[in-house]
């Protein structure tokens, strides 16, 4: 496994269009970990294979996570965050084929198709109403 590549992450099984992942970027991370483990149960497990980013892992109760909670760096975001968010992944068969359709039919490309180490391909449109989604692909 390459320096910047993620160890296998076990997914849900899932099919074109299902969503398949969520994200939650937080100006505490700690802080947001405690609400979701009180209101939800959630069992968050840190990930040490983020490429030196904090990022957790939690799951609902089944044997493989469904999200990942991160705090908000200045280093991806620059000085002016958006706000504390959920991004929701949907699991596609094409990453750079979807991205290519969806800006055809009006959705902005706030992240271009890439690689993420060891785990899969990703993009994030804003759709024509503003509304941020993911696109997500796993690495076979």
């Amino acid at each position: 496994m390459a320096e910047n590549e993620h160890p296998p992450i076990e997914f849900a099984p899932t099919v074109q269009g299902e969503f398949c992942w969520t994200e939650i970027a937080t100006n505490d991370a700690e802080k947001c970990t405690a609400f979701y483990t009180e209101v939800f149960g959630w069992d968050f497990k840190k990930d040490d294979g983020a490429g030196g980013m904090a990022y957790n892992e939690f799951s609902t109760g089944a044997d493989y996570p469904v999200g990942g909670l991160y705090q908000m760096d200045p280093q991806w975001f620059g000085n002016n965050p958006p706000p504390p968010h959920f991004l929701n992944y949907v699991w596609v068969d094409d990453v750079d084929a979807a991205t290519a359709k969806a800006q055809e039919l009006g959705a902005t490309v706030r992240r271009p198709p890439m690689d993420i180490g060891g785990i899969g391909r990703i993009s994030v449109i804003q759709d024509p109403t503003g509304a941020h989604i993911a696109m997500f692909k796993p690495k076979q």
